[in-house]
C-alpha cells in the first residue's frame, strides 16, 4: 500500500512537469504567432516567461529527488525509470531555452528571418506539443489502481507511437530544414551556424520527448504486472 501511495505521488509530479512542457510549447508558438516576432518579444519570452514555466518542471524533479534524499523511494520499483523520466523532461525545457536564444540572437543579426526557417521551427513545436499531451496521458493511464489492465496497456502503447511519430516528423522537418538554411547561407557562417543551433536546439526538445515518454511507457507497464 505504501508503495502504491508513493508511487502514486510521483506519477503526480511527473504529470506537473509534463503538463509544464505542454505549455511551455504552447506559449512559444503562440509568440512566434504567424510571422516574424520583435528581438524585444523573444527576450521578454526568454528572460520571464521561461524562467516561470522551468520553475514549474524543476521543483517537480526537485521533489522527486527529495524522495530518493529522504529514503522514501528505497522499496519503490522502477525508480530509475522515474528519474530518468524527470531529467528528461527537464532536457526538453533546457533545450527549449537554448533554442529561444539562439533565436534571440539570430534576430540580432537578421531583423527578419526566413518564413520557411520559422515555419521550421513552428512545425517542430507542434511536434513537441503533440508529444508532452501523450506523454500526459499516459502518465494518467499509469496513475491509480489497475481496474482494466487491457484499456491501460493499449492508452500506454496508443500514445507511445504517437509520440513516435511526432518523432519521426520532427526527424524530417530537421533534416529539410538544415538542407535548406545550409544552401542559403553557405558564404554566411555567422548566420548558417545561428539557425543551424535554433533547429538542433528544437529538434532536441522533442528527442528528449521521446526519451521521457519511454520511461513512462516502461514504469506504466511495470505497474500492470
Amino acid at each position: 500500500m505504501g508503495e502504491s501511495l508513493a508511487a502514486g505521488t510521483i506519477i503526480e509530479r511527473l504529470i506537473t512537469m509534463a503538463q509544464g512542457v505542454e505549455d511551455t510549447s504552447t506559449h512559444i508558438l503562440q509568440v512566434i504567432g504567424a510571422g516574424t516576432p520583435s528581438p524585444e518579444v523573444i527576450e521578454k519570452t526568454y528572460r520571464q516567461d521561461l524562467i516561470q514555466f522551468r520553475d514549474i518542471v524543476t521543483k517537480g524533479k526537485e521533489g522527486l529527488l527529495d524522495y530518493i534524499a529522504n529514503g522514501r523511494m528505497s522499496l519503490i520499483a522502477y525508480k530509475e525509470f522515474y528519474i530518468e523520466a524527470a531529467l528528461q523532461m527537464e532536457c526538453i525545457m533546457s533545450r527549449l531555452e537554448a533554442g529561444t536564444y539562439r533565436l534571440l540572437l539570430s534576430l540580432s543579426l537578421e531583423k527578419s528571418l526566413p518564413q520557411d526557417v520559422l515555419e521550421s521551427v513552428r512545425n517542430l513545436l507542434r511536434e513537441l506539443q503533440r508529444s508532452s499531451i501523450a506523454l500526459v496521458d499516459m502518465l494518467r493511464a499509469s496513475e491509480g489502481p489497475v481496474k482494466d489492465p487491457v484499456a491501460r496497456r493499449k492508452v500506454l502503447d496508443d500514445r507511445f507511437e504517437q509520440v513516435s511519430e511526432s518523432e519521426k516528423r520532427a526527424d524530417t522537418v530537421y533534416r529539410e530544414a538544415l538542407a535548406m538554411i545550409t544552401s542559403r547561407y553557405a558564404n554566411e557562417a555567422a548566420k548558417l551556424v545561428m539557425l543551424k543551433e535554433v533547429i538542433d536546439s528544437f529538434e532536441d526538445s522533442v528527442d528528449c520527448a521521446y526519451n521521457a515518454s519511454t520511461y513512462v511507457r516502461l514504469v506504466g507497464l511495470g505497474l500492470l504486472s
